[in-house]
């Protein structure tokens, strides 16, 4: 019988291999996990989340890959012999890069995860340059003092690449959003440009630049462009919830050049999304442009009620599909809110509420500009 199990879960596992990072392929490595543990299995149960770790980090589950290098970091420590830690160093990155995105994981969880990965990091001499980006992006999403960002973000680009450096592409995307964060819009597309051109590319770039290119190319003015981004960057976003926040700078463009009819389409596909997504900060940066989209439905005051097919999940649907904008705005906003509030308690600043504030501004820069 015990050959049987191995044999089940060996399959699962096979056809986990042959799939691309998505639901699916996160259940049946979840499936083989749990067939691995029952059974005692803790070597199979390793290997097993190894992969689960990256299927769950490129499909949308980041709270599930936590959970899974959670589990692997333990078995390391206990057994350090029997479980190589350089093995997963590339991952522990993945997954501490994003703790901060959980608003139950407290700064010092935060703290000590960034202080366990330098230990790692240089024990193998090896990644200074990944633990200072991982340090300055975690000041900077916290709301921590402006001085020791900068600090920080000027430590990170003056340390010398190494084997555990991130690929060029997605370092150089991280570079933008500080430019963006800045207001540098015009730095920000200078140096997209290896991007844009497709001269530096990995699984998720030019993918994230195209969403983080549209607000910068909307204040320049250089709306047909900006629209060209959104049609191609939202072709390779579309069908993967890991782009969730992604989504949410496409709804703030539709939002900001008046194409309300398509932003609450966009509105209507992906709002399931955040209903269970584990990173609370794409939940935040979705619902805040959804917010905004709703706003300017109200104000261009043509209909007070919107026909969507929202999942059955929506704690507010209505089988009919009828939804009051004023209703599905309040929900919207309330949302928001309460996830800024987790957020700024947990860091000690307010830059969730600012960045929920921004709204007031954005309504002020709205420029008209139809698409196709």
């Amino acid at each position: 019988m015990a050959g049987d199990w191995r044999e089940e879960a060996q399959a699962l596992w096979d056809r986990a291999g042959k799939q691309k990072s998505s639901e699916s392929k996160v259940k049946l490595l979840e499936e083989a996990v749990r067939m691995a543990d029952s059974h005692g299995d803790v070597d199979l149960g390793y290997q097993l989340r190894d992969d689960l770790i990256d299927a769950a980090t490129f499909g949308g589950y980041p709270d599930k890959a936590l959970v899974a290098f959670a589990w692997c970091r333990g078995q390391q420590k206990k057994d350090p012999e029997r479980f190589e830690p350089e093995g997963l160093l590339w991952k522990q990155k993945w997954v501490v890069g994003r703790i901060k995105e959980f608003p139950h994981i407290s700064r010092k969880q935060i703290t000590d995860a960034l202080d366990d990965i330098e230990q790692c990091f240089t024990k193998v001499d090896a990644g200074k340059r990944s633990v200072l980006k991982l340090r300055y992006q975690t000041a900077r999403d916290m709301g921590d003092d402006a001085a020791e960002v900068d600090r920080l973000w000027a430590a990170w680009l003056a340390t010398p690449r190494d084997h555990l450096t991130d690929c060029r592409a997605c370092e150089l995307d991280d570079e933008l959003d500080h430019h963006v964060e800045t207001g540098e819009w015009e730095q920000a597309l200078r140096k997209a440009k290896p991007i844009l051109e497709g001269r530096v590319r990995c699984a998720e770039i030019p993918h994230l630049t195209l969403g983080t290119l549209l607000y910068p190319l909307f204040k320049l003015g250089e709306l047909e462009r900006a629209a060209e981004m959104h049609r191609r960057g939202y072709s390779l976003t579309s069908k993967n919830r890991d782009f969730l926040a992604t989504m949410g700078d496409h709804l703030e463009f539709l939002a900001l050049t008046g194409n309300l009819a398509r932003g609450l389409a966009l509105l209507e596909k992906h709002l399931e999304w955040t209903l269970d997504h584990g990173s609370f900060n794409d939940r935040f940066i979705f619902l805040v442009a959804a917010t905004f989209l709703l706003e300017r439905v109200k104000a261009a005051g043509d209909r007070d009620v919107v026909s969507l097919r929202l999942t059955k999940a929506f704690p507010e649907h209505r089988a009919d599909g009828g939804y009051e904008v004023k209703a599905l705005h309040a929900w919207m906003l309330k949302q928001a809110k309460d996830i800024a509030t987790r957020f700024d308690t947990r860091n000690g600043t307010d830059r969730y509420a600012r960045r929920l504030a921004r709204i007031q501004r954005l309504a002020e820069e709205v420029r008209e500009f139809p698409l196709d």
